[in-house]
């Protein structure tokens, strides 16, 4: 069975981010954990889609409305 993770972020003083990562450490918690190389991949493929939006090789859209309605029109 694949091992699913998370990744929380949030703004805390640095006492308390000691504490978090204290507590995170003793429960066997990673407090910087690597990213998959699933995630690099696809964060790659992302910033290629957004280079060919630029570059005018693919069309992007700012919202979901916007897509849908190129869509009808096509």
């Amino acid at each position: 069975m694949k091992t699913l993770t998370s990744t929380i972020n949030v703004q805390v003083d640095e006492r308390d981010k000691e504490q978090a990562n204290n507590i995170l450490k003793d429960l066997g918690g990673k407090t910087n954990p690597k990213p998959s190389d699933e995630l690099l991949d696809a964060l790659k493929e992302g910033e290629e889609i957004i280079q060919e939006i630029k570059d005018g090789k693919r069309t992007g859209y700012k919202n979901a409305n916007e897509m849908l309605k190129a869509i009808i029109n096509d």
